[in-house]
């Protein structure tokens, strides 16, 4: 019990530093990266929607490895609710 309790607290601290964190940075996207994608994405992609070809083929690796991440930590939480023992 008193394993769990030093790790949620643990985890709530980890949490509230990386929204402070996040909230904290000023995150303002590119204009010429955006006006790039917007001319060139019929061209390069040979798409009609310009969503579509940002999502599918500019950052389908980021899209398979945020996939690949939440994948592990849902295995991760469904693993450790199913333990019975309590430490």
């Amino acid at each position: 019990m008193k394993r769990r309790v030093i790790t949620m607290i643990f985890t709530m601290v980890l949490a509230g530093l990386v929204l402070f964190i996040n909230f904290d940075a000023n995150l303002m996207a590119n204009p010429l990266i955006a006006d790039f994608y917007l001319e060139h994405f019929n061209a390069d992609t040979h798409t009609q929607n310009a969503v579509a070809a940002i999502y599918l083929n500019y950052r389908v690796f980021d899209s398979i490895f945020e996939t690949l991440i939440l994948l592990v930590s849902v295995s991760a939480v469904i693993n450790f609710s199913w333990r019975r023992t309590d430490d």
